[in-house]
């Protein structure tokens, strides 16, 4: 008699990766899970669930094998190696301009590979609604051994897809799965927005042409939204009459922004960056941009936690990765795209050195690595084993800028310390604490890759150490 099969696949629940069991009931199979405790039920997903690392999925061999085949290609599938997270529809800018469409929830597209087969899975978290749209589409295919609706990975449905569904749902797409197509790109980046009678695209040529700049995705999603709130800000006009304002129009946009008060000086100099490349780089218009007044920035100190603060949210942090990623930004002072960009190749622990490539500005650098942390790597990757980043997710590839966030926030709020920041701030922490030990503010300069020294000096009005250094003129007095 042939053995049942258990099904291994991996699953996210509440930021922790799962390996979740499939499998038809049969007596023997349960039995021999509730003989093991660390075999738990998730009530959410309605499946047996194990922590996912290579140690346990090497357990549940050990325990089943001789009652069960385990199959774990479903759990081992490899996808597509690529570069950036897209991360779409998430428009805070436009109160009063753009109207925002209710959605019915999220769902995601994930690249599938194993073998000769390829398909688009559609990631989700069950909703009714939402599935009776997925059953209701002709290009959705229920798979019954993935138990997930898919797509072929094909332009012309998953553009059907988008066109079809982007006004109920906000659709992401996962940070392996690759999108040239520029009219995709298109609908994902004005997903969040009612199209009313009035409402006018950004030109796909101004897309593509940041694009071919080799603009990051970050920059290519904050400028689109700039230009966008420009054209929809003329109900009245049209584009070919906007493409025409004169400098002195533009700055009386930003003179109407900065009068509604809920923008920020940083938000209005980035408006300005995104309109001026507009105007000049892509319309190539000969008019004097340079005569937009900038708004003056004022100077806002970053914000840091103190080191038993820091010691206090790293020491809540219980799951191995989550404790070593948020080390790893703190100990070594990474913006969070560096840490997700790194590899296992650049981690040099002969030199106790961190290599970033294509950090802000596309610039290189080495950075510390403290022993502590190349501890901590180093029983990190004997539990997780990462493939080829250093921080993979949980389909592969680079780790999500958003989960991590999340790690840091449910740190904080365990370990009772203010909330004073987010990943950056640790970044903001890491200078701070340098520079109160004593460090040379340009070796500090190099390690965080700051193109200026002004940008560094900002943190000597952080700096504790130096405050309390200076005696206060009261004190000479007698009073």
């Amino acid at each position: 008699m042939q053995k049942p099969v258990i099904y291994l696949n991996k699953q996210t629940e509440a930021d922790e990766d799962l390996c979740v069991l499939y499998f038809k009931s049969n007596n023997d199979i349960l039995n021999r899970i509730r003989q093991n405790d660390w075999i738990t039920w998730n009530p959410k997903l309605h499946k047996y669930v194990v922590i996912s690392t290579p140690q346990t999925i090497g357990l549940l061999s050990d325990v089943l094998e001789d009652i069960a085949i385990i199959n774990t290609k479903y759990y081992q599938a490899q996808l597509k190696n690529n570069t950036d997270e897209v991360v779409i529809g998430d428009a805070t800018y436009f109160t009063g301009i753009l109207e925002l469409q209710d959605k019915l929830g999220n769902v995601m597209l994930v690249p599938f590979k194993e073998g000769d087969r390829r398909c688009i899975i559609i990631k989700y978290k069950y909703s009714k609604a939402i599935n009776q749209i997925l059953v209701n589409d002709v290009n959705c295919k229920w798979d019954a051994e993935l138990k997930d609706f898919v797509l072929r990975p094909r332009i012309s449905e998953v553009t059907d897809f988008i066109e079809k569904h982007n006004s109920k749902i906000k659709i992401q797409l996962h940070n392996e799965l690759i999108i040239r197509d520029c009219k995709i790109l298109q609908l994902l980046l004005e997903q969040a927005y009612k199209r009313n009678v009035n409402f006018k695209s950004v030109p796909k040529d101004f897309l593509k042409y940041m694009i071919l700049k080799g603009y990051s995705v970050n920059t290519i999603r904050t400028y689109y939204y700039f230009v966008l709130r420009l054209l929809n800000c003329y109900r009245e006009n049209s584009i070919e009459q906007i493409n025409m304002f004169s400098a002195s129009k533009v700055n009386e946009y930003h003179q109407m922004m900065l009068g509604e008060k809920s923008y920020s000086f940083q938000t209005l100099n980035q408006s300005v960056n995104a309109i001026k490349l507009y105007y000049q780089g892509y319309l190539k218009r000969e008019i004097e941009l340079e005569d937009i007044i900038r708004p003056k920035v004022g100077r806002q100190l970053p914000k840091v936690w103190n080191k038993d603060e820091i010691n206090k949210i790293l020491n809540t942090v219980v799951n191995i990765k989550h404790k070593t990623l948020l080390s790893l930004i703190y100990g070594s002072g990474l913006r969070i795209g560096e840490a997700l960009n790194l590899k296992l190749n650049d981690i040099d622990s002969k030199r106790m050195q961190i290599r970033v490539l294509g950090g802000k500005g596309n610039k290189d650098r080495y950075t510390i690595l403290a022993k502590s942390l190349l501890k901590l790597l180093r029983e990190y990757y004997r539990e997780f084993k990462p493939k080829e980043y250093l921080f993979e997710g949980h389909y592969g590839g680079k780790y999500s800028a958003t989960s991590a966030g999340k790690i840091l926030s449910k740190a904080i709020e365990k370990s009772g310390v203010p909330k004073r920041g987010g990943l950056h701030s640790l970044r903001h922490s890491f200078a701070t604490h340098l520079l109160e030990s004593g460090t040379d503010l340009r070796y500090i300069q190099e390690l965080l890759g700051h193109n200026s020294s002004k940008t560094t000096e900002i943190y000597t009005h952080v700096s504790n150490k130096y405050l309390q250094q200076i005696k206060s003129p009261l004190d000479d007095l007698g009073v």
